[in-house]
C-alpha cells in the first residue's frame, strides 16, 4: 500500500475533529453541573414544601446507573459495574416509592 492510497483511506473515515469533541465534552460536562444545580434546588423546595423528592431522586440515580453501564461497556472496571448496578437499584427503588407514595 503506497503513501497516497493510505491517505486517501483515511480522508474517507471521516476522522474526528478533536476541537469539535473536546467542546461537545466541555458542554456535556457544564450540562451534567447546571442539571446537579437544579436537581438540588427542586430537593430544596420540595422538602420545605413537605412535598414527596422520590421521582427527582429516580431521574438523578436513573441518570447516575445508565451512564455508569456505558463507562462500565468502554472500560470494564468492577468500579463502574458496581456504581451502575447500585444506581439502577436506586432508581428502580425510588421509583417504586414514588409511585406507591402517590398512588
Amino acid at each position: 500500500m503506497n503513501r497516497d492510497e493510505i491517505l486517501n483511506r483515511n480522508k474517507a473515515n471521516n476522522p474526528k475533529d478533536e476541537g469539535i469533541e473536546y467542546v461537545e465534552d466541555k458542554s456535556k460536562r457544564y450540562g451534567e453541573i447546571g442539571m446537579c444545580i437544579v436537581f438540588i434546588l427542586l430537593v430544596i423546595y420540595n422538602t420545605v414544601k413537605g412535598l414527596p423528592i422520590y421521582d427527582l431522586l429516580a431521574i438523578f440515580w436513573g441518570y447516575l446507573g445508565v451512564s455508569y453501564i456505558y463507562k462500565y461497556r468502554a472500560n470494564k472496571t468492577k468500579k463502574s459495574l458496581f456504581t451502575a448496578i447500585c444506581g439502577m437499584i436506586a432508581a428502580t427503588a425510588f421509583m417504586l416509592s414514588y409511585v406507591l407514595q402517590t398512588w
